[in-house]
């Protein structure tokens, strides 16, 4: 948003320069702009709170304090799911895969056969280096979500990126959105 702003701030100011019948009302609509970007850089920004902070036998990753303390398994989260249409809270997991470009999604198993993906608030990020295999707490939403072409597609370019081989067939693959289950973390314990 403030690319955007900014750029509109910089037409402003060339639209100005270029034309020298400048009117007051042109330079009050540039300063309107030039306000508006100084106000938005005041705006908070969601920084990691917690970035590799030890918690006991974990470490945490996130935007909040969590501890291991009342996690439920994947079983229990799925039932209260299924029965409600929501969870919200923490849940014990084995991580299956890791981002490889930028550590920014985990999948977990759901079952043999399914994964679900984790996708971390705010884009925040763990170590790539975070192994396959490790228990891990989540905190955060099961939510029922749509998976578009673009990002599916986008998913495998980052395994690609970070050396699978992926086939054209594989792109050919997927011709449209998908509607599955995926994890809104707020926080990651990851045990050591």
């Amino acid at each position: 948003m403030k690319k955007v702003m900014i750029g509109i701030f910089a037409t402003g100011l060339m639209v100005a320069s270029c034309d020298s019948n400048t009117t007051k009302e042109e330079v009050n609509v540039d300063s309107t702009v030039t306000e508006a970007v100084a106000v938005m850089e005041e705006e908070p920004v969601n920084e990691l709170a917690f970035n590799g902070v030890t918690k006991g036998a974990y470490t945490l990753y996130g935007l909040e304090d969590v501890d291991a303390t009342g996690a439920v398994n994947i079983e229990e989260m799925m039932t209260q799911f299924d029965n409600t249409g929501s969870f919200e809270g923490k849940v014990a997991v084995d991580i299956n895969e890791v981002c490889q470009k930028a550590g920014c999604w985990i999948n977990f198993k759901k079952s043999a056969d399914e994964n679900i993906m984790v996708f971390f608030r705010d884009h925040f990020t763990i170590p790539i280096e975070t192994s396959a295999g490790k228990a891990a707490i989540l905190y955060g939403n099961l939510v029922t979500d749509t998976l578009t072409v673009d990002f599916q597609k986008h998913l495998l370019d980052d395994a690609a990126q970070a050396g699978d081989e992926i086939n054209q067939a594989d792109y050919d693959a997927i011709t449209e959105d998908k509607i599955d289950l995926s994890f809104d973390c707020l926080s990651i314990l990851i045990k050591d």
